[in-house]
């Protein structure tokens, strides 16, 4: 059990406490974990050094206290799940599968532009090899076109990096809309 899940379980089994209290308990178990791994333990060590937060939560409230029943999810979030399912769907073929489609071509465009940039004096070479034909200004603008190949990839490091970024929010934001509140 990680952090998030330990705080996440004891905040859910504190909810009958009084608001201020159970946030001041759930600081105290979170200042637990910020020393614990300030002196190099694991999230997983400092939850099990810490204890069942089920048997934590009888401590604060009382041994009479009896657990929630676990979550599930209710009737009510079949039709919320439905819904967002298709909404999700919808959204997903009409308009964002079309605009990362070419947004991802048009990277892959600037990328092959960038790799025959570099490749053109091994095209002049080889043209020089089996043609015969031999001219000076063509290294110009061989060696013009590897600087604009250098441009290029700054261009697409850059480009590639915040269009990785983006799908990746955007695949996680669908997640999440999916997965729901819970």
């Amino acid at each position: 059990m990680n952090k998030l899940e330990f705080i996440e379980t004891l905040r859910y089994y504190l909810a009958a406490l009084p608001e201020d209290e159970r946030n001041e308990l759930l600081r105290d178990y979170e200042a637990h974990f910020i020393y614990g791994q300030q002196n190099g333990k694991s999230e997983t060590e400092i939850a099990r050094e810490l204890g069942d937060p089920l048997a934590l939560a009888r401590e604060a409230i009382g041994p009479d206290f009896l657990p929630p029943p676990p979550w599930s999810p209710s009737r009510r979030d079949i039709p919320r799940f439905i819904g967002v399912s298709i909404l999700l769907f919808f959204l997903n073929v009409m308009f964002a599968i079309p605009v990362f489609a070419s947004i991802w071509a048009a990277f892959i465009a600037i990328c092959a532009a960038t790799l025959s940039c570099f490749l053109a004096p091994v095209a002049l070479v080889a043209e020089t090899v089996l043609y015969g034909n031999y001219m000076p200004g063509k290294w110009f603008v061989a060696i013009g076109m590897v600087g604009i190949g250098m441009l290029l990839a700054v261009a697409a490091k850059s480009i590639g990096k915040w269009l990785v970024f983006i799908t990746l929010n955007y695949a996680k934001w669908n997640y999440k809309t999916w997965r729901g509140s819970h």
